[in-house]
């Protein structure tokens, strides 16, 4: 059995992570040595995270489970980006190319001539400190972990605009398993008294059941922004 949850796995809460996953009462630890890739493709896969973008983007047999409902200014089980730094900037910092938060939320308000692709947000925010890069589109749970926790990671860096909403990054299982088990774990996980705190810190309120079809608005999204982006001119791209 093989779990793991890094899309919010920042140093300051993977205690929460951890607490998280030992309530749901499966066996073992998360695995942080295995990339999100080979995670996907592990036979031995029992649940993990995914971008929304990632259910038609890869390849993987993975389908959702559960969409996180996240302590943010946003409908339950929907989640957003902070546009930080110049929104009128040239280059842009960009986690991957197959991140609705950092990717298709970014170009659904700015039009960059440069991108340079930095593997994740926390270094997208340093490639914004220096100068490197102009402007980035960060998630908003990530965000507010950084400043929370590490606010010198953030001080000096301006959130100027926040994208629209889309469902939130989902819990998601490999194809066979059993989803209505998985769901039900990670719900009691959540609900338990012991993980009051692990919750808090991770900004989690609860999960709702998704499929795979509630993510069809993630995907027409990241199909407008790219060719919009395509129409205003050839996009360069670096990689950190």
């Amino acid at each position: 059995m093989i779990a793991s949850f890094p899309w919010y796995d920042l140093p300051s809460v993977q205690w929460a992570n951890d607490t998280l996953w030992q309530a749901t009462g499966y066996p073992g630890q998360l695995n942080r040595h295995q990339s999100i890739s080979d995670l996907w493709q592990d036979p031995d896969l029992t649940v993990t995270q995914a971008c929304g973008l990632d259910l038609f983007l890869s390849k993987a047999p993975i389908e959702p489970v559960a969409a996180p409902v996240f302590d943010l200014d946003c409908e339950p089980g929907m989640y957003f980006s902070y546009i930080v730094g110049d929104i009128n900037g040239r280059v842009a910092a960009v986690n991957s190319l197959s991140s609705r938060s950092g990717w298709s939320a970014l170009l659904s308000i700015c039009t960059p001539q440069k991108v340079v692709v930095t593997g994740s947000h926390q270094a997208s925010l340093e490639a914004l400190k220096k100068g490197i890069a102009d402007v980035a589109a960060i998630d908003a749970v990530t965000w507010s972990i950084i400043k929370r926790d590490s606010p010198a990671t953030v001080a000096g860096l301006e959130v100027v605009e926040r994208s629209s909403e889309a469902p939130s990054p989902p819990y998601v299982v490999r194809r066979g398993i059993d989803r209505e088990d998985v769901f039900r774990s990670l719900q009691r996980a959540l609900e338990s008294p012991g993980s009051t705190s692990s919750n808090k810190a991770l900004l989690l309120k609860g999960i709702m059941p998704v499929q795979r079809h509630h993510y069809f608005p993630v995907l027409t999204e990241y199909r407008t922004a790219s060719d919009s982006a395509s129409r205003n001119g050839q996009l360069a791209f670096n990689t950190l």
